[in-house]
């Protein structure tokens, strides 16, 4: 095996490991207003995707990109999800201390309508990263994929929420959880999740 090939296994990896963390970094320091969080989500996916499909030329380059065309999609989207959620929780605190059976019922359904959101919330990102469409049509379409393809929902799930709690699990190891989200968490999130995702996009891709 030559080193020096730039199409060897080794430097393959290192390339990748390379975007990773430089698109980590970028999104860490995009997403410090908070309110940018949905257009650096974005970005991210956005690169990681490209990854996937092997066209990743500059990974900075094409994540503030990406950042800039889907801005304000992924910012409407962000705050959208940020609002409904609020209220749903604020809402489940409500009524998970009223006594009587209607709020049972009604607290039942809005864990249900959370969850939902949730799911919502894993597709609608990337689906702004991989296609253009208006807002209203993107978000049918991440449900679309998302109830389609359930099985990968679910584990979509799992890679995405189960890593960030576990990182409040024990606040002794905190700061070493924080300083791995800092250089790579999210984007190896990001990364894994879009090879699950490019494996039915791909169908709709140019």
């Amino acid at each position: 095996m030559n080193l020096f090939n730039e199409d060897n296994f080794l430097n393959i990896g290192l390339n990748k490991i390379g975007d990773v963390v430089v698109c980590n970094l970028l999104f860490v320091l995009c997403s410090i207003p908070i309110f940018t969080i949905g257009p650096a989500l974005t970005a991210l996916y956005h690169c990681m995707l490209r990854s996937v499909k092997g066209n990743l030329n500059g990974a900075a380059r094409t994540f503030f990109r990406s950042f800039k065309e889907n801005f304000f999609q992924s910012l409407a989207a962000w705050l959208l999800f940020l609002l409904l959620l609020l209220i749903l929780l604020l809402n489940i605190r409500f009524l998970s201390f009223q006594g009587t059976d209607i709020s049972q019922v009604l607290l039942y359904l809005s864990e249900a309508a959370a969850v939902f959101l949730v799911i919502g919330g894993l597709y609608i990102f990337p689906v702004i990263a991989a296609f253009s469409n208006t807002l209203k049509n993107l978000v049918k379409n991440s449900y679309i994929f998302a109830f389609m393809h359930f099985p990968s929902t679910l584990l979509l799930a799992v890679i995405t929420i189960l890593p960030m709690f576990m990182t409040y699990q024990d606040l002794s190891l905190l700061p070493l959880y924080a300083c791995c989200w800092f250089f790579f968490g999210f984007g190896l999130t990001a990364l894994i999740n879009s090879h699950i995702l490019y494996r039915f996009f791909k169908k709709y891709l140019d």
